[in-house]
């Protein structure tokens, strides 16, 4: 993992594997941190691993006030379309969509929700009930619906019984004490890194089946809805018997991709602290 800073505005991104192409989100803020744009990073990398694509996780972070954020936004677009790597990102936090010119990916929440939908009735083919997070996209109750769940209305879903609970507000949004009051079958997220590492630990404990976020959320690099699908249904079956769970499975199985092609395996794991 290294950090490559912009010379045209206050801007960096993290980068997880030299030498590869690279998919990632851009963020804008007055202050972005590294930190947390490398977890994001890291996640993505994981998420092409087990899809068994040879390329990097990115993530980028544009620092700049409100005032300043349209020219910010504009300058880190240019510059990096200028650099000798084949990035794309997805605008995020605080950027615009269609700002980005050549390097953005639009996002795609009709794929994100197969993608997501489909993971969670793998792991739980009976599945009758759904409750989500403050993440719920019209895309993803539609989805739901159409694949025969009945959504939830719950003011504090963390704690309302159903079969699946679709989470990924932020990042750590199930702490280890929230993860002994969720009354879901499984946990599937929507987003990056909603789980904390000891969240997933007693999950496991509570036999509630954590899903890894690097595979549930991977529908917008597979490129259409049935293959999302179909891509996310095979990765999550073939882990979710896993004997220490489904997350550590599925790291496992990216990493084994990793091993074919990296010298050395990235260091750490794509968990919330």
């Amino acid at each position: 993992m290294f950090i490559r800073k912009l010379a045209s505005t206050d801007a960096f991104v993290a980068v997880d594997l030299a030498d590869a192409p690279g998919h990632g989100v851009v963020r804008c803020a007055p202050k972005i941190l590294q930190g947390g744009a490398k977890d994001l990073a890291r996640s993505t990398t994981y998420a092409l691993a087990v899809l068994e694509r040879q390329e990097t996780g990115i993530s980028a972070g544009i620092n700049a006030v409100p005032n300043d954020r349209d020219a910010a936004v504009a300058a880190f677009a240019d510059e990096l379309a200028s650099w000798d790597a084949d990035y794309h990102l997805t605008a995020a936090k605080g950027v615009e969509a269609a700002s980005l010119g050549a390097i953005e990916k639009a996002d795609d929440a009709a794929l994100l929700a197969a993608g997501v939908v489909a993971a969670g009735l793998t792991a739980c083919p009976d599945a009758g009930a759904a409750v989500v997070d403050g993440s719920a996209s019209p895309e993803l109750v539609a989805e739901l619906t159409n694949r025969g769940l009945t959504v939830v209305e719950a003011d504090q879903p963390l704690t309302t019984e159903a079969d699946l609970l679709f989470v990924g507000f932020k990042v750590g949004a199930i702490d280890h004490e929230a993860a002994d009051r969720l009354r879901t079958r499984a946990v599937v997220p929507t987003g990056p890194l909603p789980l904390t590492t000891k969240a997933i630990a007693h999950c496991r404990r509570n036999g509630v089946l954590a899903l890894p976020d690097f595979v549930t959320t991977a529908g917008p690099l597979v490129g259409d809805a049935d293959n999302a699908r179909d891509a996310i249904s095979g990765i999550i079956s073939g882990v979710v018997g896993h004997t220490d769970g489904p997350i550590l499975g599925a790291c496992e199985q990216a990493e084994a991709f990793l091993a074919g092609w990296q010298d050395n395996l990235p260091f750490g794991r794509p968990m919330a602290a």
